[in-house]
């Protein structure tokens, strides 16, 4: 077997090659440090960022949950409202389609002066109240005073018979009308 020998221009270049390869590598060496310096700032920078999102996600989560419950909660007070609503509906709506033409006729029908009248009448209810109730026993004591005015009317009735028949009384009474009359 022969031993081939690369010639010179062969030569020339791969040593040109290998001390290209050696300066490039140098200078990456002696770059190095200073490269991977910044890569560990910059590392460093990205690991602090990430610290400060994962502690803003700890405090969304925080606060999701806060909102979780309050919306849980929010979810059961109107389940309960319209369980309430609904039970009202099923108790009133046949009152209220009964007394619907009722209302509307009602509401046609009343004036600003009666609604007035009204808020009036409500203003003085205690006061008709204590009064009525003043006169409620007045008023059933009547029944057995009907009976005697009766018979005292018929005495007076009598009692003027008997006194128009007395001799001389037209003179008194037109004498008294004279005295009882204005002076012109």
């Amino acid at each position: 077997m022969a031993l081939v020998l690369p010639g010179r221009l062969s030569v020339v270049r791969s040593v040109g090659d290998v001390v290209h390869w050696s300066a490039s590598a140098v200078i990456f060496a002696v770059t190095l440090p200073s490269r991977l310096d910044a890569l560990l700032v910059s590392v460093e920078r990205l690991v602090a960022r990430i610290g400060q999102i994962a502690e803003n996600a700890d405090r969304v989560v925080v606060g999701v949950a806060a909102v979780t419950v309050r919306a849980e909660t929010l979810v059961e007070a109107v389940e309960q409202t319209s369980d309430i609503a609904q039970q009202l509906l099923e108790l009133y709506e046949p009152l209220a389609v009964q007394l619907a033409p009722l209302a509307a006729r009602f509401a046609n029908d009343i004036s600003e002066a009666e609604v007035s009248a009204a808020i009036t009448l409500i203003d003085q209810l205690p006061e008709l109240t204590e009064r009525v109730t003043a006169v409620l026993p007045i008023l059933a004591t009547l029944d057995s005073v009907s009976p005697e005015i009766h018979e005292l009317l018929g005495v007076v009735k009598d009692l003027r018979q008997a006194i128009v028949g007395v001799p001389g009384f037209g003179f008194f009474r037109r004498r008294g009308e004279a005295k009882d009359a204005p002076a012109q």
